[in-house]
Formats: C-alpha cells, structure tokens, sequence
C-alpha cells in the first residue's frame, strides 16, 4: 500500500493519560523557538494535529506531542504538546512519556552502565529537565521519569467568576505551572469529585476557562506568548487517606486528565506555598 504522507508516532501513556508522540515524517516546521514553531502548526498546519488527535484515529481524550531538534542550547530535544482543542505550552505526563520513549527506543545516547540518564526537552514555556531512572540489570528500561519542571508562580488570588446557573458567583485561583490554570474547589461549583459527576465537572471547567479568558487579564510576565488560562484544576477532599486532596483537570475541548497532571500540580502547589500552607522541602 501506498501512502501520500505518513507520520511515525510512539503510543505511550503516564498514569494513564495517552501520549502520542510523532518522532518522525514532519516537513519542516520553521521558528527561531518551540513557541514559534508552535505558532506556525497552529495556524498554518493545524490538520495534522487533528488528523493525530480526533477521530478515527484518535479520541476524545487523546493527547500527544511533536519531537523536533532542540533550539535552544543545552536541550537534547524539542517539544509541542497538542490535545483535541489545539496546543498547550508544557505538558508534564507527556513531558515524562518522551522522556522514556527517548531513551527506549534510541533517540537519546544511553551511556554504558548508566543507573539515570538526563533528558532535557526544549518546550515553549522554556528547558524541562528530566530523568529517566533505569531498571536494575537493564541497558534502557526505564523504572521512572522525574522531571524538573520551568518555574511555578502563584498569579492571582479570589478571582470572582459569575457563570451562569447553577453556578453563580465562584472565586478561584490562578497559578502557573508550565500553563496557566484556574484552581477552584469542588465545592464552590456544588459537585463533589467522582466518576458520576464527570459530565457536570467538565460543563463547570469548560465554563470556567472560558469566562476567565474572557473577564481577566493573564499574562506570563515574561513569555509574551503565554497570555490564557488553559486548564482548570477543580479539588477536594481526598478518599485516599494517604492522599492530601482529589482533583480532576479539565483542559483541551471538554478533556478530563486521567493522570494527576504535571503541570497542574506545580501550580497547584506553587498556590499552596503563596498561601503558607506548604513550605520548602514539603511534599
């Protein structure tokens, strides 16, 4: 069979969320920087994304990445992040999914006998630095990912939302962790955190970012580019008694992060800390 175009993609997941990575069959993408480069498949090639993310080869709930040569020095790769609605500027479980696709499969040196090896990813928020921790008695198995994410901040604090019945009046924080999220608890929306209420979670979310788009004013205060609420993180009481709360995060068009979210947790604790509620060296 003969094909027109064809893409080489690696099928990965982190906890559960998909991470679908094109490794390879791009044409040349230009920009000085992954955020120019994000731009232009944005606006000028925004059909591969949907051809990768939606159906029929996709889902509602797809997430993936484009691999490029790195920019920026020091990098060993480049990144875009791209979900159902369009493209986010640092992901964290798709940050951890290349990292271990990277060293598996060979794209990244793997040193003889080495226990971890450093992978830093040039993403449009700036250098992710991660590391992948080897399987004992294995040449490139990775066991797992930590990563060193760009600097977290605590943005804006009881920002008053009006959304439509039967919501009302909500005040929610705003944070940054790679993208800028809004970070509300459950119960000013009056939901609790469950698989029954995930229809009514997501309809919150959506309502959420998009009146939070529209009413305030976000603006990284040194990425010009970074300038929207991307996710909305909604918490709660945990169920697990080892856990310190339960979220879900609804990002993209209408998407629920099966994973606890990367990027949601650095600005969720970067919220925590500006509020004294965590402080250095706390987990």
């Amino acid at each position: 069979m003969r094909f027109k175009k064809s893409l080489t993609c690696i099928e990965m997941h982190t906890a559960g969320e998909a991470a679908r990575i094109v490794t390879s069959g791009l044409p040349h993408i230009p920009g000085p920087n992954m955020a120019a480069k994000k731009a232009y498949l944005q606006e000028n090639m925004d059909y591969l994304r949907r051809g990768i993310m939606l159906e029929p080869r996709g889902h509602d709930d797809m997430f993936g990445a484009f691999l490029f040569d790195p920019v920026e020095e020091g990098a060993d790769l480049g990144i875009v992040f791209m979900d159902t609605g369009g493209y986010l500027n640092m992901c964290g479980h798709n940050s951890i999914a290349a990292v271990t696709a990277a060293v598996e499969t060979g794209i990244v040196n793997v040193p003889t006998k080495a226990t971890q090896v450093p992978v830093v990813l040039d993403t449009p928020a700036g250098l992710v630095r991660g590391t992948a921790h080897l399987q004992s008695g294995t040449e490139s198995e990775v066991s797992n990912v930590s990563i060193l994410n760009v600097p977290s901040f605590f943005y804006q604090q009881d920002v008053v939302v009006v959304l439509p019945e039967p919501y009302g009046e909500v005040r929610v924080d705003i944070a940054f962790g790679g993208s800028f999220f809004a970070i509300v608890p459950a119960e000013q929306l009056g939901l609790d955190i469950s698989i029954q209420n995930l229809s009514k979670l997501q309809k919150a979310g959506e309502l959420l970012r998009t009146e939070i788009n529209r009413s305030v004013t976000i603006q990284h205060p040194q990425l010009p580019h970074i300038n929207t609420v991307d996710c909305v993180e909604i918490y709660g009481p945990p169920t697990n008694p080892e856990a310190n709360c339960k979220n879900v995060v609804i990002f993209g068009n209408c998407q629920v992060d099966r994973s606890p979210c990367g990027t949601g947790t650095s600005a969720k604790m970067a919220t925590l800390y500006a509020k004294g509620q965590l402080r250095i060296g706390e987990s």
